[in-house]
């Protein structure tokens, strides 16, 4: 779409009523049935895929990355800016799929990180799950073993919601998220699957202190050893030693082998958790918080 102004795009006489409905619902996405429902409700028999087609040229519908589905662009604004646009648009196509905002992102919604990563979203996706075709460039994928029945117990508690002052059903985006206890299990089982370890090392105590010790332990059952042992690890880095420990003496196998956390060239070891710190102890150093 040109960046000519689009309080001036025309509006045809056969679309005038589809897009006053259009604008009253104010869709952030559409599919084929949806525009084929907003039709009949006019009593309009108009080709859809030639209505489709006239509306992207007019400029009221923007393209995604998915197809048979489009964002609604409103008079007045420019382009779409809402990131989630093509996730939108994948549960618009499938309203059965499952997934979770992971990651970087889960950490922004939830206060943990306090600049925006501008890269592909990280979204956990149970075994089985495929993103749809169009998409895969656009995301990043998170497989932690939990299958489609745990996504419930994924997010955050509405009494943590509460507490933060965020909406119970619009806090991310109005897409389902790991909740603190979740996202602490991906930082432990797939520590290189978190891209902004220097923006959330900073933050670290105010995620593991939204951690619920019992939830942990049941989200880690079927993690590897090495994922319990960097658990207890970054609860104890980010002050609650205490739960730390606990974690650790929960663990389902008594071995504890001798585990890495991160790549870089300074490590600090930690004869507790037998963990071997090359990330977030030399980051919280050059921050001043170790």
């Amino acid at each position: 779409m040109t960046e000519k102004a689009l309080d001036a795009r025309p509006i045809p006489k056969w679309a005038a009523g589809l897009l006053a409905s259009l604008s009253r619902d104010r869709p952030a996405v559409v599919n084929r049935e949806h525009l084929a429902s907003y039709l009949a409700e006019l009593a309009q028999e108009r080709d859809l895929d030639q209505t489709v087609r006239d509306l992207q040229q007019l400029g009221w519908l923007a393209t995604l990355h998915l197809k048979g589905v489009w964002a609604f662009v409103p008079a007045g604004e420019s382009r779409p800016t809402d990131p989630y646009l093509d996730l939108r648009g994948w549960r618009a196509r499938e309203p059965d799929a499952v997934f979770a905002l992971a990651g970087e992102a889960a950490a922004w919604h939830l206060g943990y990180v306090t600049r925006w990563f501008d890269g592909p979203p990280a979204l956990w996706l149970p075994p089985g799950e495929r993103v749809p075709h169009g998409l895969r460039p656009h995301v990043s994928l998170v497989r932690l073993g939990w299958a489609a029945d745990d996504a419930r117990r994924l997010g955050p508690t509405p009494k943590l919601l509460r507490k933060k002052g965020l909406d119970l059903t619009a806090w991310a985006g109005g897409l389902p998220a790991l909740g603190p206890d979740a996202l602490l299990v991906q930082l432990a089982a797939r520590p290189g699957s978190f891209r902004t370890w220097a923006d959330l090392v900073g933050q670290l105590d105010l995620l593991l202190a939204d951690c619920d010790l019992e939830r942990l332990a049941e989200l880690l059952a079927g993690q590897s050893a090495s994922a319990w042992q960097r658990a207890a690890y970054l609860l104890d880095r980010g002050g609650q030693r205490d739960a730390g420990l606990a974690l650790l003496t929960r663990r389902p196998n008594e071995r504890m082998p001798a585990v890495s956390l991160g790549e870089g060239s300074d490590a600090v070891w930690s004869s507790d958790y037998r963990v071997n710190d090359r990330l977030v102890a030399p980051l919280q150093q050059l921050l001043g918080k170790a």
